[in-house]
């Protein structure tokens, strides 16, 4: 049976090869530059191995056999990809005829080859205007060799409508088909060829007629008027009247044939048309139409207040827009099923405002409302109340936090760089470790589909060409929605990294601008103009693109190009999108990329958060209320305050940069910098903090990202990284950890971007070290209230070499050292409880009472007796050790769960058997399998089909524990369903992949 299947796969292969088409490859430039040529997938690239001869005027041209199929071995089934070389070339011209281009490989053009092969159809979306009614719509059609076109097989489909029997249209000198078809409207048009069993489709407009308007259409807008462009074919005509939905006439100037006017748009659809005379006669343009979009549903809004033991609910302050509407709203109230405890009275309530009982257990309790107008249209919204320790009720603002946030412990997540394959299902275990370590918010890099393919190096994931789509690299947008539910069950939040101050170059609306220019309804979506305002400060450069249409930040490059803020159709775009991935995905929030750049290019330069910042959090709030948003943007420093939410600002967490840089970045050199360190940390508040904009305002303090180096690739060992940790971690502000840190992954990697964004190997022998002690800082995070607050004070250590402070919170008083140096250290911890206190007690401290300073990281008690209001505490501190403790009236210790889903810290051994997914999947012919073994003893790895024959042993025999990634070569294997299992004796998992050649 498998010599019979390999005989008619060879076979099949071979008939294959032997089907080739003669294609002539044509190319137009002016001049005559030296060496033009042909290179591509068929001749290795080469810029000398298919040389084009000229034939006269701007053409060249090259004649080449090709075999059916395409590239075997390439990017693109049943293609091959080519471009054009001359002398100087650079880069190298892909084909501006061929409407086939891979922008994710370098822009290569590419053709199908297939019996009959189609080429250069045109026009088509390349360069899409064509300036008539009646444009030529041309293509050569390429016969397999031996044979010739079927010319009776030949159609021409110009949307939808069909047009046959053009045999006589097909020159079989030249094989170009050249068609003029009947006369179509102005506008966007889809033309499908067909030739045999091959079809191609392109799209372009026709701009025709003695009158025309210019601007491409059908869109909507949110603007109450747009600028509408025309041209007339007789120059001499100086009027030209605008006829709005066939009732409302505007006369309009024109001078040399074109026109200009500010079009005033009313609520909905808007078809327009031009009039101009001509020697006597009346002349009308094709209608464009523009669709005004006027929000007509209702805002809902939630008012909550306390009278003693009740709350009341209110919705009478929701209002319409229409006139008259308010009053006739109705409403439909609901609450969460994760509220602490059910809220009788509230679900399925149709009154505008009513009193419930309180409830009795503390935390926050969400509300939902429906406002619905007699019109039908609605609005949902959401709030929520806190129920305090202390049975007071506390109602949140636009600037308020949820209690998640406030106890934030955040781990930022690349796909590519946790696991081997990279993908969102591959880093779903990861979340169970994420957990066990501690933190409660991940900020997940971006997913959504990108120009290229997201990579370990220079392409993260911020070059994006499709906001509403999950790369494909990555998975699909359910494997997101499940990655995010995953997390909701363990208590995880997710928060999602997006772009909002640029789009990749080669997103859809530039393409559109790059064609139609001002005429684009997307043009206003982009910065064109450098900003010259003395007030605008902006982090990086502006430089614009080579052909001027378009700004971006020259560090950047012209890739990913600047988004207008400013425009309401832009702002209100995007906010669409920043919706959608709450409303469908489920996320908590979102880490805002180059927050920096739309907020100071806001009001011409001179800056502000009225164009994006606050617009987004409002929008945001009114139906998640407990969303996080993380700017990418200074923290501190004069002025960054009006960013934050307290401050009427738009987020609610910024980049403490100064703290990284000052205080982190060069530590150790030449010797411990503690000073400093504790400069940033206090934000130059001396002893104590210093100015902190808000309650609800948190720096976000890390030690490294993925734009920075690893820590201990930076300090050159893990050890001396654990002291820094601890004081950065456990100081006020929102603590960040980025995966990988926690094992010391960095160490002696030699490449830049290998160190900051590589696959990282969990079994990182700095990982025994580590991982103990970054959960040992979050868990104590997690169950500590102290070391949520907003106070710090330092105490005084006597030494340059060690820091020490209190987080004082009244009965429970957080204390933590850290040692930076190579011997332990003694450190007299000096309490007060009186005079200047730095630890709190509700009714004082009182003198000769026996306190308890729990050393939560060390498993210590330290009992404590004040005297005249002040105690002192001997800590001994390891070599880069620390001490956690709290301060209080009774002991307490840290519990620590088994960390989950990676190696034990202690042995270096993995904690479970694991086998995942293959990367990737579906392949073709090589793939990767990735496995754990946690116990020593028999191991088997194979591959089945689907009749349960075995097709091959990838691994068999005794097994030590570990980490394990081995390769399968399909080789001849026929494409189809293969099954690969895991066998131990205490373990055995089955998995699917496919082959697909």
């Amino acid at each position: 049976m498998k010599k019979l299947v390999f005989l008619l796969f060879v076979f099949a292969g071979s008939t294959k090869a032997a089907d080739s088409v003669d294609v002539t490859f044509r190319y137009n430039i002016v001049g005559f530059p030296s060496g033009l040529s042909v290179p591509g997938e068929f001749n290795g690239w080469s810029n000398t191995a298919w040389p084009m001869s000229y034939m006269g005027g701007t053409l060249w041209i090259r004649n080449a056999r090709l075999a059916v199929g395409g590239n075997p071995g390439g990017g693109l089934p049943g293609a091959w990809q080519y471009k054009f070389y001359y002398t100087g070339a650079a880069p190298w011209p892909n084909d501006p005829l061929n409407h086939h281009v891979n922008a994710a490989d370098n822009n290569n053009s590419f053709i199908y080859v297939k019996d009959p092969t189609i080429y250069q159809f045109i026009p088509n979306q390349r360069a899409p205007v064509v300036p008539t009614a009646s444009p030529i719509i041309s293509a050569y059609i390429f016969p397999k060799v031996g044979s010739v076109v079927d010319t009776a097989s030949l159609q021409i489909i110009i949307d939808g409508t069909t047009y046959a029997g053009l045999g006589a249209y097909y020159n079989f000198s030249t094989k170009q088909l050249s068609y003029t078809p009947p006369p179509v409207p102005n506008g966007s048009h889809t033309v499908i060829l067909r030739a045999g069993t091959n079809a191609d489709t392109v799209t372009f407009v026709t701009q025709g007629g003695f009158v025309r308007i210019l601007n491409r259409f059908p869109f909507s807008t949110w603007k109450s008027s747009w600028t509408l462009n025309g041209l007339l074919d007789d120059t001499s005509v100086t009027s030209v009247k605008l006829v709005r939905n066939s009732t409302d006439t505007f006369t309009v100037f024109s001078s040399r044939g074109s026109f200009t006017y500010p079009m005033p748009l009313v609520d909905g659809a808007n078809t327009i048309v031009a009039l101009a005379d001509s020697a006597g006669a009346q002349k009308t343009s094709s209608p464009i139409l523009i669709t005004r979009k006027v929000n007509h549903a209702p805002s809902a809004l939630i008012s909550i207040s306390q009278a003693g033991g009740n709350i009341t609910l209110d919705a009478t302050q929701s209002s319409d827009p229409d006139s008259g509407q308010g009053a006739a709203l109705t409403y439909l109230w609901s609450t969460d099923p994760s509220n602490p405890e059910a809220i009788p009275g509230v679900d399925g309530s149709s009154l505008s405002s009513f009193s419930i009982i309180k409830p009795t257990i503390p935390g926050e309790y969400y509300l939902g409302l429906i406002a619905t107008d007699p019109d039908g249209n609605r609005d949902t919204t959401r709030n929520y109340f806190t129920l305090l320790s202390n049975d007071t009720v506390a109602v949140p603002t636009l600037a308020n936090n949820p209690s998640w946030v406030k106890q934030g412990r955040m781990y930022q997540l690349f796909f590519k760089s946790a696991t081997p394959q990279g993908t969102i299902n591959a880093a779903l275990p990861r979340l169970d470790y994420i957990a066990s370590m501690g933190y409660n918010i991940i900020w997940v890099m971006p997913v959504m589909k990108n120009a290229y393919t997201i990579n370990n190096g220079p392409g993260p994931g911020y070059d994006i060409v499709d906001f509403y789509t999950v790369a494909p690299e990555y998975g699909t947008n359910d494997d997101f929605k499940r990655f995010v539910a995953r997390a909701h069950q363990l208590g995880l939040k997710i928060i999602l990294d997006v772009t909002p101050n640029h789009t990749s170059k080669n997103h859809p609306f530039v393409a559109d601008v790059l064609t139609f220019r001002q005429n684009s309804q997307y043009w206003g979506y982009y910065q064109h103009q450098k900003i010259t305002n003395p007030n605008y400060h902006p982090e990086l450069i502006e430089a614009s693109t080579a052909d001027s249409v378009f700004v971006f930040y020259a560090a950047f490059s012209d890739e990913i190009l600047n988004y207008n803020w400013s425009d309401l159709d832009a702002r209100n775009y995007m906010i669409d999108v920043y919706k959608w991935w709450v409303r469908a995905m489920g996320i908590d929030g979102y880490r805002l990329d180059v927050y920096w750049g739309p907020t100071r290019r806001a009001n011409n330069g001179n800056g502000g958060e009225n164009e994006f910042g606050l617009p987004l959090r409002t929008a945001l709030k009114h139906f998640k209320p407990d969303i996080f948003l993380l700017a990418e943007d200074h923290a501190t420093g004069i002025g960054t305050e009006t960013k934050f939410g307290d401050r009427g600002g738009g987020v609610d967490a910024a980049y403490d940069w100064a703290l990284y840089q000052g205080g982190v970045f060069s530590f150790y050199n030449p010797g411990p910098q503690s000073s400093s360190l504790n400069n940033y940390l206090l934000n130059f508040g001396g002893s104590s903090m210093g100015f902190v904009p808000g309650p609800n305002a948190y720096f976000m303090r890390f030690l490294e990202n993925h734009d920075e180096e690893r820590i201990a690739y930076r300090y050159g060992n893990v050890t001396k990284t654990k002291p820094v940790a601890t004081a950065v971690l456990l100081s006020v502000g929102m603590p960040d950890v980025y995966s990988g840190e926690e094992v010391g992954w960095g160490t002696g990697i030699s490449d830049y971007d290998q160190r900051r964004r590589g696959v990282i190997n969990w079994n990182n022998q700095g990982g025994s070290e580590l991982q103990p002690h970054y959960q040992k800082l979050a868990q104590i995070r997690k169950q500590f209230a102290p070391f949520w607050s907003q106070e710090q004070i330092q105490l005084a250590t006597g030494t340059g070499l060690a820091l020490c402070y209190t987080r004082p919170l009244n009965d429970l008083n957080g204390i933590f050292l850290t040692n930076f140096d190579s011997s332990a250290q003694c450190v007299m911890v000096n309490l007060r409880g009186a005079a200047s206190p730095n630890v709190y007690f509700t009714n004082g401290v009182q003198n000769g009472r026996t306190y308890y300073a729990s050393d939560l990281y060390n498993d210590t008690v330290y009992a404590v007796v004040f005297n005249s209001g002040t105690a002192q505490i001997p800590i001994l501190v390891r070599p880069y050790g620390s001490s956690v403790l709290v301060l209080a009236e009774t002991t307490h210790t840290l519990t620590l769960p088994t960390i989950l889903g990676v190696t034990d810290p202690a042995t270096g051994i993995p904690s479970q058997f694991s086998l995942s997914q293959n990367y990737p999947n579906p392949f073709n012919p090589t793939t990767s399998i990735e496995y754990s073994i946690s116990k020593p003893g028999f191991a088997s790895l194979k591959i089945f089909n689907l009749l349960g024959q075995e097709v091959a042993t990838l691994a068999e025999g005794f097994s030590r524990p570990g980490h394990y990634v081995v390769s399968w070569n399909a080789g001849h294997a026929p494409s189809g369903v293969y099954l690969y299992r895991l066998s131990t004796p205490a373990f055995q998992s089955v998995k699917k992949m496919l082959l697909v050649r």
